[in-house]
C-alpha cells in the first residue's frame, strides 16, 4: 500500500525530527522528563510511519527486518551486563559511573533502542502476517 505523494514527503520530512527527539529523550531523560521508554516509543513511530507511508516493500530493503531483531537482542544483552556490571561494584544495577546521573544516561540509551527495535520487530512481524493472507 503506497499513500500519497504530500504523505510520503510529510513523512520524509518529519521522521528525521522525530528520530533527533527521541535521541534527546534518550540522553537527557535523567535530567529531564523523557526516559528510554519514551524515546524507543518515538523512535519506532519514525520507522513504522515510514512503513506506512512508503509500503513494506521498500522500506524493507533499507531497514531490514534482521536489523530490528538485532539490535532487540543486542539491546537485551546490554541491560543484563549493565545490572551484571553493577554486582562488581556491589549490587545489581548499581550506579558505578561517576559521571551525572551514573547508569542512567547509558540505561536509557539501551531500553531505548530496546523498545525502539522490539515495536518495529512487533510491527514488522504484523506487516508479514496481513501480507501472508
Amino acid at each position: 500500500m503506497k499513500m500519497s505523494t504530500v504523505v510520503r514527503t510529510t513523512t520524509k520530512m518529519v521522521s528525521p525530527f522525530l528520530v533527533t527527539y527521541a535521541a534527546y529523550l534518550m540522553l537527557y531523560g535523567h535530567v529531564s522528563p523523557g526516559g528510554g521508554f519514551q524515546g524507543g516509543v518515538i523512535l519506532a513511530v519514525a520507522v513504522i510511519l515510514l512503513i506506512t507511508s512508503h509500503g513494506y516493500g521498500k522500506v524493507r530493503r533499507r531497514f531490514h527486518f534482521n536489523w530490528a531483531s538485532l539490535i532487540e537482542s543486542s539491546a537485551g544483552a546490554l541491560l543484563v551486563l549493565l545490572g551484571i556490571a553493577g554486582l562488581a561494584f556491589g549490587a545489581f544495577y548499581s550506579n558505578f559511573l561517576p559521571t551525572e546521573g551514573g547508569i542512567i544516561l547509558p540505561f536509557n540509551v539501551i531500553v531505548g533502542l530496546e523498545v525502539g527495535a522490539a515495536f518495529t520487530f512487533v510491527f514488522y512481524i504484523l506487516l508479514r502476517w496481513v501480507e501472508s493472507d
